[in-house]
């Protein structure tokens, strides 16, 4: 058994000057980093099990005479030839393969050959701990890794992108028509899904003027939209939603447009917001100015006492706390309200001004259902703040994903001129109205990656088409 200790600037190069003095049936039994480089400690004709005894046997004093070869070999017990483990010294070959060596060519490795019991006592210090070391790959191999896998992203994004460049030009070109209707229905600000789903709904045979106005049919078809007027029917209604979004103005607005209806005499607001500052002084102030009585529900007094007092009043309606969606004390509240009278239904009040993946989890998690599939609790939907957007059809997205109800849309403060009854073709043509005053800036290569996924299938039928 010959054993060599190679020093190398780094682990390819120490790899490769073993691999040329020792050939490739060499095993590398340490690596370490050392000053100047990397040291490796490598053998040829390495025999694990003369090795294996050697480290069993115990130590002799240093006076007694080493023994020779013939009589060692007659005292050790006949044992079964043992073949290295392939994965504890890994062959030369297979390591310059691993660190990418064009001329390296994985190596069977051959059955090591007998060696003499003096080469393996010397063996002892070089393999303390080559398992160990040899498992481990040097910090140099990881970060090799590293970069190489950053390489590899790298290239598969810029991959990505040029697929989709030319997936989007070939749209163009092949059906002018969809290319159009994806990027008019984009700037309404509606979701990539959506719109593509709207695309695909387009009839091949259709003409340029009915092309442009189809989609926007389609999409007011989509919008699902409450009974007309709801507010009217009356009930125990709890206002829902995130901190911020309007609630409490928009109960002022629906009380007061029950009351142009049916007077105030069967109207009351209950008021349940205690911590923010002032927000229980705001209903109470809209309570006096409607000439609407405004009850409170304390930790003292629960909301079930409260309701009821007021169990022959038509209309109530609940100032809830605005929550977080991920506040863990929201499933809590819904089922508190829930429980408080079977006649409660939720509101979700939802602020247009929000970002359509922000809306998705108010939506999932104000339902009650935190996305289990479960039936939602919420019963309509009052969208707030279309004169604070530019853009709509976020919200429109998310309530068609989660076919919400939409009852009414408020673009003000003023009680009650600023609330309006949601409907579909109402809300089309303020989508467009929103996207026509302030245009959207569609550049080819935002469109490209936008609608990349579906794409190829895409055009590959439009070229069937026209081809």
């Amino acid at each position: 058994m010959k054993i060599k200790r190679f020093i190398g600037r780094n682990m390819r190069e120490a790899i490769r000057m073993v691999r040329e003095e020792q050939g490739p049936d060499s095993v590398i039994l340490s690596n370490r980093r050392v000053p100047g480089g990397i040291e490796v400690v490598a053998a040829v004709d390495y025999d694990e099990a003369l090795m294996q005894a050697s480290l069993r046997r115990p130590a002799e004093p240093a006076t007694a005479a080493a023994p020779q070869p013939e009589a060692e070999a007659e005292r050790l017990p006949p044992r079964p030839p043992v073949a290295p483990h392939p994965l504890a010294h890994p062959p030369v070959d297979r390591l310059l393969a691993e660190f990418g060596e064009p001329d390296a060519v994985p190596h069977s490795p051959s059955r090591p050959s007998a060696a003499a019991g003096n080469q393996a006592a010397s063996l002892v210090h070089a393999v303390s701990g080559a398992h160990a070391m040899a498992a481990a790959p040097s910090g140099e191999f990881l970060e090799l890794q590293r970069t190489m896998s950053q390489e590899l992203g790298g290239m598969r994004r810029m991959i990505e992108e040029q697929l989709a460049g030319l997936a989007w030009n070939e749209l163009r070109r092949n059906r002018p028509q969809r290319y159009a209707v994806l990027k008019t229905l984009t700037d309404l600000g509606l979701d990539a899904p959506l719109a593509r789903e709207i695309a695909d709904a387009l009839p091949d045979a259709t003409s340029d003027e009915r092309a442009r106005f189809l989609p926007l049919g389609l999409l007011a078809r989509r919008i699902p939209v409450a009974r007309e007027d709801l507010i009217l029917e009356g009930g125990v209604i709890a206002l829902v939603g995130p901190t911020g979004v309007g609630k409490t103005t928009t109960i002022a607005k629906l009380a007061a447009r029950y009351a142009e209806r049916h007077g105030l005499r069967d109207i009351a607001l209950v008021a349940m917001d205690h911590y923010r500052i002032g927000a229980a002084e705001q209903l109470y102030t809209y309570g006096r100015l409607l000439g609407v009585p405004v009850y409170t529900a304390t930790p003292q007094q629960s909301l079930r006492d409260v309701l009821t007092r007021l169990g022959d009043r038509r209309l109530v309606l609940i100032d809830t706390v605005g929550m977080s969606p991920r506040d863990h004390n929201l499933r809590q509240q819904i089922e508190m309200l829930a429980a408080a009278s079977p006649r409660l239904k939720f509101w979700l009040t939802m602020s247009a001004t929000s970002q359509s993946h922000d809306q998705d989890e108010v939506i999932r998690r104000f339902s009650g259902t935190s996305g289990d599939g479960g039936d939602s609790r919420l019963a309509a939907c009052v969208i707030s703040k279309l004169d604070e957007t530019t853009r709509i059809g976020g919200a429109l997205s998310a309530a068609i994903r989660h076919r919400l109800p939409l009852a009414y849309v408020t673009d003000g403060q003023r009680v009650p001129e600023d609330l309006q009854i949601a409907r579909a073709d109402g809300l089309v043509i303020r989508a467009q109205q929103l996207a026509r005053n302030a245009p959207m800036e569609l550049d080819d290569d935002t469109m490209a990656l936008r609608f990349a996924p579906r794409l190829d299938a895409a055009t590959t039928t439009g070229a069937q088409v026209h081809g």
